[in-house]
């Protein structure tokens, strides 16, 4: 599935990096993680045409996934969900707060994700699409769009990472990878993504969950 396709599929056929404004934010990039064995690991080895990250910030792993597509010649696409509108901790804690870089009463972390990727450019490997989780799991479903790779860095709370596991299972071809961010088999500072990985993975009989400092990947199965 080309970019275009994907563009044609969740934009109608228009690029959200088109006719850029001319006082483009000056590169922020900011993340946690966002450089991981398991990130350059789906690229190699699973070639994947189409890459969903869910919980992207200011793009930092979104721009690491697509470098390594470039790295390693893999002509696929990574589409970038968040609302940009910031998660429970962003919203509690002052100095996360102050990165949403709020005008008129609204964050507005999102032009400072389209100013990154095109800064280090990588627009023309990226789909920004700003939903929340669960409806941009179900508009790709509505619109035919699978992943071979899903990277899952959003909610930190056990209900919402379940709820996202729910979700996007389905949009994962089989033999597609799930990478989940913050898992902790110790609990770490958000138990409530281990226990909703393990859980999940319990129930659908899936093995593993296998972990490397911080995050955690689990396939898919052929048949499911």
């Amino acid at each position: 599935m080309t970019r275009q396709t994907i563009l044609d599929a969740l934009w109608h056929g228009r690029d959200p990096f088109a006719d850029p404004p001319g006082d483009l934010r000056p590169l922020d990039l900011q993340g946690w993680r966002s450089v991981h064995p398991y990130l350059e690991e789906a690229v190699r080895e699973w070639r994947p045409g189409v890459v969903v990250e869910i919980g992207t910030w200011k793009g930092a792993s979104t721009l690491y996934l697509a470098k390594m597509m470039a790295e390693h010649g893999v002509p696929g696409t990574v589409i970038a969900v968040d609302t940009w509108l910031g998660a429970v901790d962003h919203w509690a804690d002052p100095a996360l707060f102050s990165e949403l870089r709020t005008e008129n009463g609204f964050p507005s972390l999102y032009r400072t994700f389209l100013a990154n990727m095109l800064r280090e450019g990588v627009a023309d490997r990226v789909v920004p699409l700003p939903l929340d989780s669960v409806n941009a799991a179900e508009l790709m479903r509505l619109r035919g769009v699978s992943a071979d790779v899903i990277h899952l860095d959003a909610g930190h709370e056990e209900a919402s990472v379940a709820a996202d596991l729910r979700a996007w299972w389905p949009v994962l071809r089989p033999g597609g990878l799930f990478i989940a961010d913050d898992y902790d088999r110790l609990g770490g500072k958000f138990p409530g993504v281990g226990r909703a990985v393990d859980a999940f993975c319990a129930e659908h009989g899936v093995q593993g969950p296998w972990s490397l400092r911080g995050k955690a990947k689990f396939v898919k199965p052929s048949g499911g």
